[in-house]
């Protein structure tokens, strides 16, 4: 018997053996690697979405309260801004519910003060009875009692008055009113929505005339500030495109000055009847609401 072939025989088949016990170790080995080195990226990847979300949550509550903060600023001045209107709104009611008391519900008062701040200091005063009467508008230090004396010591922004005449023809013919016919001949200028005025001149003044429905329209100036004079008639156009002044029984005027001297020159004036109605203030804007506001 060969005992050498037998002895190598089982160490070639505990070699053969071997080998893929070896290269599966490796397999595993490997693979626990990968393994381990995706969950390591994973994780890291999570961590990293995690902070963004975070992040983004953040930013979105930082976003959220800034937006929660401008609208309760916005709510707050809103609510002052009403607050204001009301009460300036219910401080002229509250002064012609007195004027209609002491003069009748039949007269006409505007429902709107014509200013621009200050309406919670208005106060007023009358002259006369429910035929003939002044009312006095005027903005003091504190507002006062209706029809107050010292009311008389403010300067007036601006008036209305009433007036009665024995006829209607009589009222008409108080009013001012200037057909544009009679400006026939003299100097034209465009003042926009198709309306064209006529220039009177002379002795340095200028007068821009114009008419309007039953309205006459006029602005004075004077020739030094002729430019002045054409651009209120312009924009006294355009105002009148959108407001809207009482209907005149037969006729009615608006007399404005370019340059104000700083007195109630700016006047709107109507005939209703027997009656002349006449608003007069330092503003024109101021004159226009009130005017267009009368009921």
């Amino acid at each position: 018997m060969n005992y050498r072939k037998l002895i190598v025989l089982p160490l070639a088949v505990l070699l053969v053996g071997c080998a893929p016990q070896t290269q599966s170790s490796q397999s595993a080995a490997s693979q626990s690697t990968t393994i381990t080195s995706k969950a390591s990226d994973n994780s890291s990847k999570q961590s990293k979405s995690k902070t963004a979300n975070q992040s983004d949550s953040s930013t979105k509550a930082q976003s959220s309260r800034s937006t929660t903060a401008g609208q309760s600023k916005a709510a707050g001045t809103s609510s002052s801004t009403s607050a204001s209107n009301s009460t300036a709104a219910t401080r002229l009611t509250m002064l012609n519910q007195q004027l209609t008391k002491a003069l009748g519900s039949q007269i006409l008062v505007p429902k709107k003060d014509g200013l621009a701040s200050g309406s919670a200091k208005l106060n007023m005063r009358y002259q006369g009875d429910n035929q003939n009467y002044t009312v006095k508008y005027s903005v003091g230090q504190q507002a006062k009692p209706f029809n107050d004396t010292a009311v008389a010591d403010e300067t007036a922004y601006a008036t209305v008055t009433k007036t009665t005449y024995p006829s209607a023809n009589t009222a008409a013919k108080q009013v001012g009113y200037r057909d544009n016919k009679s400006a026939a001949g003299l100097p034209t200028v465009a003042l926009g929505h198709q309306i064209t005025a006529h220039i009177d001149s002379g002795a340095g003044q200028r007068y821009i005339i114009w008419n309007e429905g039953r309205w006459s329209l006029t602005v004075h100036t004077n020739m030094m500030h002729n430019d002045a004079g054409i651009a209120l008639a312009k924009q006294t156009v355009n105002t009148f495109e959108t407001v809207y002044l009482p209907a005149p029984q037969s006729v009615g005027a608006i007399t404005f000055e370019a340059i104000s001297s700083g007195g109630l020159d700016q006047v709107i004036q109507w005939q209703s009847g027997k009656v002349v109605y006449k608003v007069s203030a330092r503003d024109t804007t101021t004159a226009i609401k009130m005017a267009a506001s009368m009921q």
